[in-house]
């Protein structure tokens, strides 16, 4: 497979899924490439600032924070009422 090809193969499934997180070993797995050619493409994704390694030593994508600490804002609407249980004595 040529360099081109894996690195728009990596884009795309992590464009299609924005909070995959993948360990090397898992990278290789899933891509079917070797470990030195997998390191190199997520290496050059790195640089290009669209990936990076994150301190548990797995690849993410360089906006992945964003999708898990972001609040979602779509509920804010929902009026919540607080419903007080009726005293129940034995």
């Amino acid at each position: 497979m040529h360099f081109a090809t894996v690195v728009e193969r990596v884009r795309s499934d992590f464009t299609e899924m924005p909070c995959l997180e993948l360990t090397l070993a898992q990278a290789i797995r899933l891509w079917h490439v070797g470990a030195d050619d997998c390191r190199i493409v997520l290496d050059a994704l790195v640089e290009e600032g669209f990936l990076r390694w994150t301190a548990q030593r797995t690849i993410v994508r360089a906006d992945h924070d964003s999708y898990i600490n972001a609040p979602d804002w779509s509920l804010s609407h929902i009026p919540v009422r607080r419903v007080h249980a009726p005293n129940r004595r034995a």
